[in-house]
């Protein structure tokens, strides 16, 4: 039964205007939720890329390190072979001088 036909079409104009409200107030919810929802499935997304981007970027940053740890220790091994030259010489330096120094 529409307005058009009922005996009280102002009552039947209320209830269907009653009707159409209602679903147009539940298909904006429905519409709101999805919102909501991509918005967030968004903000994870967002979360999810930065994290990757950030894992990346320190991955990189160890390897770098890794390169400087690595020239870092053969500098220091090199340092060490040179003070073993220098204590070797300093050795040999004082027993000449004690040589000569019986010498005289």
């Amino acid at each position: 039964m529409s307005m058009w036909n009922s005996k009280c079409p102002g009552t039947a104009a209320g209830l269907e205007l009653g009707l159409l409200t209602a679903g147009i107030v539940g298909t904006l919810s429905n519409a709101a939720a999805a919102g909501r929802q991509a918005a967030e499935e968004r903000k994870e997304k967002r979360a999810a890329y930065q994290y990757a981007c950030e894992l990346v970027e320190a991955r990189g940053r160890a390897d770098e390190l890794g390169r400087v740890a690595i020239r870092a220790v053969r500098h220091v091994a090199s340092l060490e072979a040179e003070v073993r030259r220098l204590r070797v010489a300093l050795v040999q330096r004082q027993a000449h001088i004690e040589r000569n120094r019986g010498a005289a």
